[in-house]
């Protein structure tokens, strides 16, 4: 596997995608995820900036994050809240931009939230990207050719994030 490249731009083979072809599976991969970050999130901070359009799955891929992780209780969008703490092995915060304008970051706090241990999942995170730190995980959602057909794309920004897609890669059917 190949190390990012100056800029931040990931090495062409860093990125994985995988296909899924319901909610579950896509559960399955945040689960996955959760899983592997427990490695690299524990005591520092890890960003995965998620992407896609309205009802690609997002919200989906966190709610299986956050059993990776080890939260407990309902994980829902936090759309009308904008960001939501969980508890767990290691903490998880859920942001949703949806609502926001990139000027009306200013008084959310986000990059506060992005220096405290634990992960920090931004859906919409495009409209952060000046405050995204550099070296971050982006999971672009899109829809495939089913109804309940996802496919996302994970792009390491960092070599920490290198080996967490290598090791998303190693543990599902989708190698």
């Amino acid at each position: 596997m190949g190390g990012s490249r100056a800029g931040g731009t990931p090495a062409p083979d860093a990125a994985l995608v995988i296909c899924t072809h319901s909610a579950e599976e896509t559960q399955h991969v945040g689960e996955a995820l959760g899983v592997a970050l427990r490695g690299v999130a524990a005591g520092e901070a890890a960003v995965l900036a998620l992407g896609g359009p309205l009802g690609a799955g997002k919200t989906c891929l966190v709610q299986g994050l956050a059993r990776g992780l080890g939260v407990s209780g309902a994980v829902r969008s936090p759309t009308f809240t904008l960001i939501h703490e969980h508890r767990g092995a290691i903490p998880l915060v859920h942001v949703d931009l949806y609502r926001l304008d990139a000027p009306d970051l200013e008084g959310l706090g986000l990059e506060e939230l992005l220096d405290r241990p634990g992960v920090v999942a931004i859906e919409w995170a495009e409209r952060a990207t000046g405050v995204l730190p550099p070296a971050h995980l982006l999971i672009a959602l899109s829809f495939g050719g089913g109804d309940s057909d996802r496919c996302l794309r994970l792009r390491p920004f960092g070599g920490r994030y290198e080996r967490l897609v290598a090791a998303v890669r190693g543990c599902g059917s989708w190698r």
